[in-house]
C-alpha cells in the first residue's frame, strides 16, 4: 500500500531564524528522513501546538506513530487531519492504508471513495480502492480501479500484479502475461512477477517455460521454498526428474515440514523407480497432514502393489 509523506525541505526555513509552524514541520520531515524519530516528533508536536489547524503536520505525525508501531495513535491523527481539512487526500490515503494493513478492507473502500469524490483522479486512492476490492474478492471492481490508476501513473507495481491475477482468475492469461511482463520492464528483479509468470505457463502445460520462470524467481529469493518446489513441479511434469530431485531437495532444506513437498519427493522417486525412499516420503507426507493421509496412503499402496504377471505369449 501507497502511504504518503511530505517531505519538501526549504532550505530557507531551515535556515531562517522564524520559529514558526511551518519550520518546526519542515524540520520534523527532515529528521524524520534522516531516522531520528524522536526529535521529529518533537518537532510535529511544537508545529501542531503553534498552528491548531495544520492537517501536513498531523498526517506526518501519523505516519511516524505508524512507524513506531502505534497505530492507535496514527489513526487519531489521520483522522483529526481529515476533520481539518477533508480535502487533505494524503490523510484519507494513509488512514485507508491503515486499514488495509489491519485487514478492513470494507471501510479502506469507504474512505477511498470519498477521497475519490473529491478528487476522481487521485491516482493513490485508485490503486488502494483497487487492491481493497481484490482482497474482498471483487476482481471486476479491482480490475477498473487498478486500470484507471495505471492510465494517471503507468509505474504502478503492485497495480499490474493484483490486475494480472485477476485476468488469470478469468482465464485470460494473454492479459494476465502481458501485466507481468510490465511489471518485469519496470523490475526485471520482481520475483513474484516471475513466479506468477511461470504459474500461467504451467497452468496452460508449458512446463518447460514456466521452470525457466520459477528458475529465474528462485535464483532472485533462494530463501524461499516456494520457489523450487514450483520449479521441482514444472521440471517433473517436463519428464526431467534428476532435476526436479534436486529443486525438492533445496526446498526440503529451507522447510522440511511441507507435506505438499514431501508427496512430491514421493513422486519423483517413485518415477525414479526407488520405491523405498518414495515410502519415506509418502508416509512422512501423511504424518505431516492428517486431512490429506488418506491420499498419500494411496500412493503408498500403489507403490506397494506388486507388479502384474507378464503374459505369456500365445504360439
Amino acid at each position: 500500500m501507497k502511504k504518503i509523506i511530505l517531505l519538501t525541505l526549504l532550505a530557507s526555513g531551515l535556515a531562517g531564524c522564524n520559529r514558526s509552524p511551518e519550520f518546526y514541520f519542515t524540520r520534523g520531515n527532515h529528521l524524520f528522513a534522516a531516522g531520528k524519530e524522536n526529535e521529529a516528533l518533537e518537532n510535529y508536536n511544537r508545529a501542531i501546538l503553534l498552528r491548531k489547524n495544520f492537517p501536513e503536520a498531523l498526517t506526518s505525525r501519523g505516519l511516524l506513530y505508524e512507524r513506531q508501531g502505534d497505530r492507535q495513535k496514527a489513526g487519531l491523527d489521520y483522522r483529526k487531519a481529515i476533520d481539518m481539512n477533508s480535502a487533505y487526500l494524503p490523510a484519507y490515503n494513509n488512514l485507508g492504508a491503515l486499514l488495509m494493513d489491519g485487514g478492513n478492507y470494507r471501510e479502506a473502500v469507504k474512505l477511498f471513495t470519498e477521497a475519490l469524490s473529491s478528487k476522481p483522479d487521485y491516482a493513490f486512492a485508485l490503486l488502494n480502492r483497487g487492491l481493497s476490492l481484490y482482497k474482498m474478492g471483487d476482481c471486476e471492481g479491482a480490475t477498473a480501479d487498478l486500470s484507471r490508476a495505471l492510465e494517471l501513473n503507468n509505474k504502478f507495481e503492485m497495480a499490474y500484479y493484483h490486475r494480472a491475477l485477476c485476468a488469470r482468475k478469468a482465464r485470460n492469461l494473454p492479459a494476465a502475461l502481458a501485466d507481468l511482463d510490465a511489471i518485469l520492464a519496470l523490475n526485471p528483479a520482481a520475483a513474484l512477477a516471475l513466479f506468477e509468470r511461470g504459474k500461467a505457463m504451467y497452468y496452460i502445460s508449458d512446463h518447460a517455460g514456466a521452470a525457466r520462470e520459477f528458475a529465474k524467481a528462485a535464483g532472485l529469493r533462494p530463501e524461499d521454498p516456494v520457489y523450487p518446489y514450483w520449479l521441482s513441479l514444472a521440471l517433473f511434469k517436463s519428464g526431467y526428474n534428476e532435476g526436479a530431485l534436486e529443486a525438492a531437495g533445496k526446498a526440503a532444506a529451507i522447510k522440511p515440514d511441507s507435506y505438499q513437498l514431501r508427496g512430491l519427493l514421493g513422486d519423483i522417486y517413485a518415477a525414479l523407480g526407488d520405491k523405498e525412499n518414495a515410502s519415506a516420503q509418502y508416509m512422512l507426507a501423511a504424518e505431516l497432514s492428517p486431512k490429506s493421509a488418506s491420499v498419500y496412503q494411496a500412493r503408498l499402496a500403489a507403490l506397494r502393489k506388486p507388479a502384474a504377471p507378464a503374459r505369456k505369449k500365445r504360439k
